[in-house]
């Protein structure tokens, strides 16, 4: 892993527990710095706005209680236009078209462990 890798921050938003764990420790055994973990939308915009350093990149689950994906990247965008956003769907009704058109990038799920490696490192420019 490159310096580069090792300084890349990660922000984790996933309502469902097991899978907000398991991204977290596999990003983290891959020597991604989590930062910070939220398991709603509003959440998320909470303790985004505390975070003194902000994330490179978030992980953003597109259906979640209180506030959507949509929602969330919004406002982040907002705050910081320049926040690289991967949002994360099972819903197979979500408009690709349109959140690609907000410059956010996108996974259909399931995802392969290996694919969500592979995408934030495109993300990241590696």
């Amino acid at each position: 892993m490159d310096e580069k890798t090792k300084n890349l921050k990660i922000m984790i938003v996933e309502d469902d527990p097991l899978i907000r764990q398991l991204y977290e420790q596999v990003l983290s055994q891959k020597g991604y710095q989590v930062i910070c973990v939220a398991a709603d939308g509003a959440e998320a915009i909470q303790l985004y706005r505390k975070l003194e350093e902000k994330p490179d990149l978030i992980i953003l689950d597109f259906r979640m209680p209180k506030k959507n994906g949509l929602e969330v990247s919004q406002e982040i965008l907002d705050y910081n236009s320049s926040t690289d956003i991967l949002m994360i769907s099972g819903d197979p009704i979500l408009d690709r078209k349109a959140v690609i058109s907000r410059g956010l990038n996108v996974m259909q799920k399931p995802v392969n462990i290996n694919a969500l490696l592979q995408e934030i490192r495109t993300i990241g420019g590696y």
